[in-house]
């Protein structure tokens, strides 16, 4: 019978028969007998393992695939690990990652270095009205540093020129695109030497941050517009977290707003404002007084689509 079988299905045969009771019977009885035993040998029949190393080599088999299963899970895990120090490693090197505070304003349509081609028509239209310098340059804007300003559960984002004499300052909608942007430049800086000092600006009776007008040196004067009043209420306490190029800073403001017709027809901006802030950064403190106006948040070309 056997032999009428061709040699694929031959070995088809054996391959099934191995673990059947009665074919190994058969098998031991045939192979006592030498003749049978070189015919089974010539039609390729090889004798199988006894049951006890049929076990062995299959247990053999299973633990050398939990071997490698143990392997690479171990090598898994090791490179979860080292991938995640790496991640820890490159947040702490300043500069590398953005931090927390700048979720959603660096992170995503605004980093440091970054051009911005911006419309002067603005700035044309202001000049000669307002106290604000326009950015240099010829309609071309770069990013130095990258501001998130925390105002009262407010989140402003700026984008500091070069110098950081002068910024945008942006809020950004629930798209992630601007819906508010005004401009500002450095108008003055004062570095009170004493207590006294301070008190003309910060004291809760009497201080200019604060005072329902404020008077510039060349005697004009401004209406405060953040809640506008007869009497002089308490700044706005703001925490601006600073990206720039290898650093993260972080400084505490005690900021009011104050505005004014600027007189110049429309299309001109029709307001100037002044922003008046006593800042502490780093163990220094000072008096920041920033002349602005409102801008068109279409003019300046920013990125579509996050960074």
């Amino acid at each position: 019978m056997l032999g009428a079988l061709s040699a694929s299905d031959r070995a088809a045969y054996f391959q099934r028969s191995q673990i059947d009771p009665t074919y190994q019977q058969w098998h031991q009885q045939a192979a006592r007998d030498p003749t049978t035993a070189a015919r089974l040998a010539a039609l390729g029949d090889q004798p199988t393992a006894a049951p006890g190393n049929a076990g062995t080599t299959a247990a053999g088999a299973s633990g050398g695939s939990g071997i490698v299963w143990v392997v690479l899970f171990i090598g898994g895990v090791g490179f979860l690990l080292l991938w995640l120090a790496r991640r820890r490693a490159a947040t702490s090197r300043p500069g590398a990652v953005m931090p927390p505070g700048l979720a959603g304003s660096a992170g995503t349509r605004f980093r440091v270095g970054q051009t911005i081609p911006l419309d002067p028509a603005a700035f044309l239209l202001a000049a000669g009205a307002t106290k604000a310098q326009p950015p240099a340059g010829s309609g071309m804007i770069s990013v130095e540093a990258v501001g998130l300003l925390e105002d009262a559960g407010v989140q402003l984002n700026r984008l500091y020129l070069p110098g950081r004499m002068a910024f945008f300052q942006l809020h950004l909608g629930a798209d992630g695109a601007p819906d508010e942007c005004r401009y500002f430049s450095r108008l003055d800086e004062v570095h009170p030497a004493s207590q006294a000092e301070w008190g003309e600006w910060l004291d809760p009776a009497q201080g200019m941050i604060g005072w329902p007008a404020f008077q510039t040196k060349d005697g004009k004067t401004y209406d405060r517009a953040w809640a506008p009043g007869q009497t002089r209420i308490a700044p706005r306490q703001q925490v601006e977290t600073i990206q720039a190029l290898g650093a993260v800073t972080q400084r505490q403001l005690q900021a009011m707003l104050y505005a004014g017709p600027t007189g110049a027809a429309p299309p001109a901006p029709s307001s100037e404002y002044v922003m008046v802030a006593a800042v502490e950064d780093g163990g220094q403190a000072w008096v920041e007084i920033h002349a602005g106006i409102d801008i068109n948040p279409a003019s300046l070309t920013l990125p579509s689509v996050s960074l």
